[in-house]
């Protein structure tokens, strides 16, 4: 079984390196818990499990006829995550109260952090689409219909569920439909906005079930649940995408810096299974932590961190989303 960013930090002896794991996965809850695989090179070449073979039941002297399931083969690139910190050497030498340095670190530690996991939800999409980053979720679910495939095809796509055709407020039975496309088993989490989290909240209130708080073990903290399934909370889940044009979200087109208002008022909420066969992050080595110092040209210690990584989703039943969604609230 694959590591998770939190497992590899117990490994680290550098000290700093582990603070900064620590710091990167407080920021980003889903690093603790995503599994990594690590792999030898600059991409992975794997098989995305699209259908399951068949079998039949036969009478006597019948042919048996023979079929496999169907696969697609991907290809995930590892990509390059740099940030150096500088921290002037006058100030470490004179401030007797703090550690500038470390505070550089940790503000280093949470930039890589949110631009991780904004990337992780849509990378290489929308109008802000870097070829030099990974595919997000919004992609890597937008491809199991087809490599080329760049848009949330809510018709042909199994594992795109759209709660209405254009728009419409979440619905616990949105939320079913949204499980039941993860298989088999549940979903080890649904990821979506703090707005959507409070709809859905609400509707388990509205409804007479009352909201769960669980303390996991995997994530270390007080956690609402939806049908015994973890909630997260991400910060880079949008709440203000397009309306659909018949169940079909374009995402390649959508501007990060919309601002919400009618007919721009989506969420998108994910249901994920993790494991290194389903849902799981891409790695070439453990994050790296380097000292530059001297710095030609300026009285600074640079500290600079390194991760080679990407994102990869194994079986096209291991990830779903709901998408047209709102709640009703502007």
């Amino acid at each position: 079984m694959a590591k998770t960013i939190a497992q590899y930090e117990y490994l680290d002896r550098d000290k700093l390196m582990k603070g900064v794991v620590e710091w990167i996965v407080k920021e980003s809850p889903l690093l603790k818990k995503l599994p990594q695989v690590t792999v030898k090179g600059n991409s992975y070449k794997y098989n995305v499990e699209l259908t399951l073979p068949t079998v039949a039941w036969v009478s006597v002297g019948d042919p048996i006829a023979e079929n496999t399931g169907t696969v697609a083969q991907r290809t995930a690139d590892i990509y390059q995550l740099i940030g150096d910190s500088d921290t002037d050497k006058f100030a470490i030498a004179t401030n007797s109260e703090q550690d500038p340095e470390q505070t550089d670190i940790e503000e280093k530690a949470k930039a890589m952090a949110h631009e991780w996991e904004l990337t992780a939800i849509m990378g290489q999409t929308t109008t802000a689409s870097d070829a030099k980053e990974f595919k997000g979720l919004m992609r890597l679910i937008a491809e199991f219909e087809s490599e080329s495939t760049t848009d949330l095809d809510g018709v042909n796509n199994s594992q795109v569920i759209p709660g209405h055709a254009t728009s419409a407020a979440l619905t616990m039975a949105m939320m079913d439909e949204l499980i039941d496309a993860v298989k088999p088993g549940k979903p080890d989490l649904l990821l979506m906005s703090k707005r959507m989290r409070r709809k859905v909240t609400s509707l388990q209130r509205a409804s007479g079930s009352g909201v769960q708080m669980v303390d996991s073990k995997d994530f270390g903290m007080m956690m609402p649940t939806y049908d015994s399934i973890p909630m997260m909370v991400s910060e880079w889940v949008p709440d203000n995408l397009p309306d659909s044009s018949s169940s079909v979200l374009t995402i390649a087109t959508y501007d990060q810096a919309t601002v919400r208002a009618s007919a721009n008022d989506n969420s998108i909420i994910f249901a994920l299974k993790l494991g290194d066969r389903d849902v799981a992050g891409l790695h070439a080595g453990q994050m790296k932590h380097e000292v530059i110092d001297p710095v030609e040209g300026y009285n600074v210690r640079r500290n600079r961190f390194i991760w080679y990584c990407g994102l990869a989703a194994f079986k096209k039943f291991s990830a779903a989303c709901l998408i047209n969604v709102l709640d009703t609230a502007l």
